[in-house]
């Protein structure tokens, strides 16, 4: 018998309509001490599967639920949701909704829920602060929960979890709001504690770090389990076929390779970093002889004079917090056009930075212009006519009961004519791929989905600077692909796009700037591929290039940010079809 059986599964949730289902005849099984890796197009079944697994479904959400679920041979329906949850342990993709709001400490946070087991106040501690280093964020065990960044806050969620020690732990796209360097910590400490015999089952889009660590792949759509196997098995299939699964550059390489012949085409393909650079190198071994650089660049920011007729400038700006924190230390520099992201570790300073941008927050110490107006004279009415701003958290932005009500607010209340307002929210909608959902309730959307709408809020209101705070992070392929093609087409309308992100293959492909910042301060600005080929400067705020980029300073070809360019510069003909 399996640790957990899904037998003949079909559900349907309460606010579907008759003939929608959430998932349809699911039959899936988990062994004991398996990592399985769910994968596939937003609201395509994962978080369903996610919540049937750990229970949730049916005694959170509600509907119609056909077949049946065992944990330990034990129906879950069956079971109440307190024995449940020392079997399993659950990760939610938004960490607010993780977080009790009833701790005044991190430290408090990860051990209430070792509290309500009654635990003794020793062993409480002791696990609360071990899961905290295990995460690598004790430093923060007497600060707010409240007053992090979102990655902060999912680390620390996390870090609850495994304090709780279940025998089974599921993660919904945990690693969606952190850094590469947290991304990472978060991955390491999961497969650890996989080999140490806990059942794994995690959801996410962002598959390269996650492949060495599976045994299985599991890609969702349309509320069916479309492929079940070996992760390489189905990362071919699924490119062979054209499936909409975010399949890691690495992989793709590889692929190539053997689509060109010059690697045989019954060689497996290697699933690691490392697996991908040895064939490259055996490849190219006669092109790189020549083509071999140092690789090295450097981008530190300029000692130009500032160019106070930017759009956006920004003027020695300090921020401390009330609490003390000081988020932004001496920040100067302006910007004009184009999309320019901003990168750098969790709790760097990048979203305390952008919300000094339409007054949300007033610089502690400095001057932050825009359009050559200074902030500090004005309030977020009136600089929402220069910027619009989207949220990391899409929840602290909608409040709308339709898509295309919440994305007719903004221009609205910009004062726009009723026919301007129909002309930007179809465009937006248009844009986002929301067209045919206009009618449709937000709140009842994934959390990619949702993030989706609030972009279009902010796209409507046709501001000339647009900045969007992690917006592909949880997006599936189709809508990584999308927010591309909107930061071209917001470009080439003459907007200035501002970008902060973790994700460094949206940077390679988009930005025409990035600038990194660290501990409050910007330590790195300039042309993207020089930025992200300084792998000093990144190493200090816990940034890695992408992986296209790791490879070619790896062959000593410089810093390239396509796979075509990595191809070429090693002498293997490019046809165009991977980015």
């Amino acid at each position: 018998m399996s640790l957990i059986e899904l037998t003949d599964i079909t559900f349907q949730y309460g606010t579907q309509l008759d003939d929608e289902y959430a998932v349809k005849d699911i039959d899936f099984s988990i062994e004991e001490g398996q990592f399985v890796g769910i994968t596939g197009q937003s609201e395509g079944g994962k978080a369903t599967l996610c919540r049937l697994i750990s229970g949730q479904i049916p005694h959170f959400y509600h509907g119609d639920l056909n077949g049946t679920i065992t944990v330990e041979g034990v129906s879950s329906v069956e079971s109440t949701v307190g024995e449940l949850s020392k079997k399993i342990g659950f990760v939610f993709e938004n960490p607010y909704n993780q977080l009790t709001g009833a701790t005044s400490t991190v430290l408090e946070e990860v051990a209430f829920g070792l509290e309500s087991n009654g635990l003794a106040r020793d062993e409480i501690r002791n696990r609360a602060r071990k899961s905290l280093a295990a995460i690598g964020v004790e430093d923060l065990a007497d600060r707010n929960p409240m007053q992090l960044s979102g990655g902060q806050c999912q680390r620390v969620a996390i870090a609850s979890v495994i304090a709780m020690q279940p025998n089974v732990m599921v993660l919904q796209q945990p690693t969606a709001q952190l850094d590469p360097e947290g991304t990472e910590e978060v991955i390491d400490v999961v497969g650890s504690m996989n080999d140490e015999g806990y059942t794994i089952v995690m959801v996410s889009q962002e598959l390269e770090r996650l492949i060495p660590h599976l045994d299985r792949l599991v890609v969702m759509d349309d509320g069916r389990i479309q492929l079940d196997g070996q992760p390489d098995d189905v990362l071919v299939q699924a490119i062979d076929e054209g499936l909409p699964v975010p399949v890691p550059d690495l992989v793709k390489i590889s692929h190539r390779l053997r689509d060109a012949g010059v690697v045989a085409a019954d060689e497996p393909l290697p699933m690691t970093e490392s697996g991908c650079l040895s064939e490259l190198r055996r490849v190219g071994d006669h092109q790189l002889i020549d083509s071999k650089t140092d690789g090295g660049h450097s981008a530190s920011p300029s000692n130009e004079p500032l160019n106070r007729d930017a759009d956006i400038v920004f003027d020695d700006l300090h921020h401390q917090y009330p609490s003390g924190v000081e988020a932004v230390r001496g920040v100067s520099f302006s910007l004009e056009d184009g999309c320019v992201c901003l990168i750098g570790q969790n709790g760097a300073g990048k979203s305390t930075l952008v919300k000094h941008l339409n007054a949300l927050l007033k610089p502690t110490e400095g001057v932050v212009y825009i359009r050559g107006e200074d902030t500090r004279e004005h309030i977020t009415a009136e600089l929402a006519h220069h910027v619009g701003l989207s949220f990391q958290n899409p929840d602290d932005q909608l409040f709308h009961s339709t898509v295309e009500e919440e994305i007719q607010y903004g221009p609205r209340n910009l004062g726009f004519s009723d026919e301007k307002v129909a002309e930007t929210t179809n465009q937006a909608l248009e844009l986002l791929g929301l067209d045919e959902r206009r009618d449709e309730n937000p709140y009842n959307f994934g959390e990619p989905w949702r993030k989706r709408v609030a972009v279009a809020s902010i796209v409507a209101m046709d501001t000339p600077v647009v900045v969007l705070d992690e917006p592909t992070s949880g997006q599936d392929v189709l809508g990584h692909k999308q927010l591309g093609n909107l930061v071209g087409r917001l470009v080439e309308q003459g907007k200035l796009v501002v970008i902060i992100t973790h994700d460094m293959d949206f940077v390679r492909q988009h930005a025409d700037r990035t600038v990194l910042l660290a501990e409050g301060q910007v330590i790195a600005d300039g042309d993207t591929r020089d930025v992200l080929g300084d792998v000093k400067t990144l190493a200090r705020s816990n940034v890695h290039p992408p992986t296209v980029t790791r490879l070619s300073l790896e062959l000593g070809v410089g810093s390239l940010l396509s796979i075509d360019e990595l191809l070429a510069a090693i002498g293997v003909s490019t046809d165009g079809v991977s980015p």
